[in-house]
């Protein structure tokens, strides 16, 4: 279980604005859009960690399991967290953490896995071994 004891293992952070369209009946972030968050912040993470990325193999989302722990509202300043957690051949879990700005607040946690995929075929395919060396010289906390 991901709680705010573990804030220090996350170099990452990215800020998320809460839209209006965002909300729900009652008046707070539906939980559909809290993966398209993680979304946004896990393209600027990966691009942080590895700009020229390969362009014949790319990672897409697998697996998510998902804890909503405080909802948010408008004028909440969201900032998304997140770190890799392990690597496997074709596959990557990262962990993924939603707090207020002054990190006081869990909002949302939640564990994905990533997996490779050639571009052309989509078929798994292993995480090219330089991309992997990326990810491990930014995550000095890798499991």
């Amino acid at each position: 279980m991901i709680s705010l004891d573990d804030i220090n293992k996350f170099r990452f952070r990215f800020v998320i604005q809460v839209r209006y369209s965002d909300m729900d009946m009652l008046g707070h972030a539906n939980n559909a859009v809290y993966l398209t968050y993680l979304e946004l912040a896990r393209i600027a993470y990966f691009r942080e960690i590895n700009e020229s990325g390969s362009k014949d193999v790319a990672l897409v989302l697998a697996h998510a399991e998902m804890d909503f722990k405080i909802p948010l509202t408008p004028g909440t300043k969201p900032v998304v967290r997140m770190r890799t957690t392990r690597l496997g051949k074709s596959s990557v879990t990262i962990e993924n953490i939603i707090t207020d700005e002054a990190d006081e607040r869990l909002f949302f946690s939640a564990s994905t896995v990533m997996v490779a995929v050639d571009t052309k075929t989509g078929r798994p395919v292993p995480i090219p071994d330089n991309e992997k060396q990326k990810v491990i010289a930014y995550e000095p906390t890798l499991d």
